[in-house]
């Protein structure tokens, strides 16, 4: 009985939100906090909704901006309204900037995709309709970092790029811009539950000094191994 007094007495304490896929904003928060850190800076690439599983709009909650890269016009517009306080950009993030690409965008914003391979994959699942083919910007990470942040490193970049993403961790400058905490969608694209992990990502990310903080199975969280071991010293 004292037990069961006891949780009702505490459990509305213990409710708290997670607005990413899998919880992973929580973990992140619990990172940033056991280190002291109370604000972050942050580089969301594939935001898509500016709440549902979103990877940042907790820390916006929490008083924390940063920039979200969002390829698709109905989301730019979405975003700009529901987080004024963050800079928006409407392009996407390839490894090769200064250039266009097609944007194929289905019925289902989440699976948009730069890829045609994946955009083939989803159209022959018969479960997403292709609305439009777009064109649309390319920018690097390298880029945004440089003109749009002046060189300072976000503490956090979240990369979901649907089927680009090992393209773009491939060429990214890990030397010159050693970007603290990483969260990158690290499963494939699947009909089903069953979605095989990208080991090469995991593999890659592992070969720049990053380590596996935590994994949701849809996202990996990668922390900079001499930024998290070195912190505050």
């Amino acid at each position: 009985m004292i037990n069961k007094f006891l949780y009702k007495l505490i459990k509305p304490s213990l409710r708290v939100n997670s607005f990413a896929q899998a919880g992973e904003d929580r973990i992140l928060e619990f990172l940033f906090s056991t280190m002291g850190i109370r604000h972050i800076t942050y580089l969301d690439i594939g935001a898509n909704d500016p709440v549902f599983c979103n990877n940042t709009y907790l820390f916006y909650t929490r008083k924390s901006k940063g920039i979200l890269v969002e390829p698709d016009p109905v989301f730019n517009s979405v975003l700009k309204r529901a987080r004024p306080r963050d800079l928006v950009i409407q392009a996407a993030v390839s490894d090769k900037g200064n250039s266009e690409a097609d944007f194929f965008i289905f019925d289902e914003p989440s699976v948009n995709t730069l890829s045609k391979v994946e955009a083939d994959l989803r159209q022959q699942s018969g479960s997403y309709k292709l609305m439009m083919i777009k064109r649309i910007p390319l920018l690097t990470i390298e880029h945004i970092i440089a003109n749009y942040m002046n060189n300072e490193l976000p503490l956090l970049i979240s990369l979901d790029i649907e089927g680009v993403d090992q393209d773009v961790l491939q060429a990214f400058d890990f030397v010159k811009y050693p970007v603290p905490v990483w969260i990158v969608e690290t499963c494939t694209y699947s009909s089903n539950h069953i979605k095989p992990k990208v080991n090469t990502i995991i593999d890659l990310m592992l070969s720049k000094d990053y380590f596996i903080y935590a994994d949701t199975y849809a996202n990996t969280i990668f922390v900079n191994k001499d930024w998290f071991y070195n912190y505050g010293k």
